[in-house]
């Protein structure tokens, strides 16, 4: 029952299709739960969205000149709880390409970086800051970074209870 929550290996693309069945199959349900999952998707899409002119003023001062690229393939890749989110807003995962070395520039990265929106880009590629990236953001006045830190904060558990909603309509879903 918890096969939408297992590891999933990205170069399998039988493995991904099975876990993307399920998350279908759960959201394609017409309850209560599956609307509430919908919604929470939403509003932190629109959270995403509203943090994302404040992180790409700080990634636009310190990527362009950067000389060892954070942004490689391996990281990419979406993990099912991103799977569940992206469907949950309606959307799709965007394909990658499978034979394409982990460690090699990202295949979304391109001239003025990530052409994937924020709100649809998984988790990971979001929330991670390298060093250069976060002394930049530490170097802001003291109640704009506070509002940062709140902002992610609130992301994060609007991310944690949109999950925990999914995972129970997957309960009621495989045990009915």
């Amino acid at each position: 029952m918890d096969y939408y929550f297992k590891k999933i290996d990205y170069h399998d693309r039988e493995s991904l299709g099975k876990i993307i069945r399920v998350i279908e199959n759960v959201l394609s349900e017409n309850t209560d739960g599956v609307k509430k999952t919908r919604a929470l998707a939403a509003e932190l899409s629109e959270m995403i969205e509203a943090l994302s002119p404040f992180i790409q003023q700080h990634t636009d001062a310190v990527c362009p000149d950067c000389r060892k690229v954070c942004c490689i393939n391996k990281h990419s890749y979406y993990e099912h709880e991103d799977i569940i989110y992206i469907f949950a807003l309606g959307e799709k995962i965007l394909p990658y390409k499978t034979r394409v070395d982990d460690m090699e520039p990202c295949g979304f990265l391109g001239n003025a970086g990530c052409t994937i929106s924020r709100s649809l880009r998984p988790y990971r590629c979001n929330w991670f800051f390298c060093t250069p990236l976060l002394e930049q953001i530490k170097n802001i006045s003291a109640p704009n970074y506070r509002n940062f830190i709140g902002s992610s904060e609130q992301i994060t558990r609007k991310r944690e209870n949109l999950l925990e909603e999914f995972k129970e309509c997957a309960k009621k879903t495989y045990t009915k």
